[in-house]
């Protein structure tokens, strides 16, 4: 899943500086910057909670 962030995050960067440079951030802009980003918040809150439950799994398992 790293590699599928990274390859987001740099698609998002990439073509904001793009945009940057060429004819500025206009409506339709803004939002294809946003959402790959907001993706990527809510894939790694999705992933803490999943880290979560596994941690108090092992928790209860080194507990008994």
């Amino acid at each position: 899943m790293f590699v599928i962030r990274l390859y987001i995050a740099g698609l998002t960067l990439t073509f904001l500086l793009g945009t940057v440079v060429t004819s500025g951030i206009g409506l339709l802009e803004s939002i294809v910057i946003v959402c790959p980003l907001l993706y990527l918040i809510l894939d790694i809150k999705e992933e803490l909670q999943s880290l979560r439950l596994l941690e108090a799994r092992v928790s209860t398992f080194l507990a008994s």
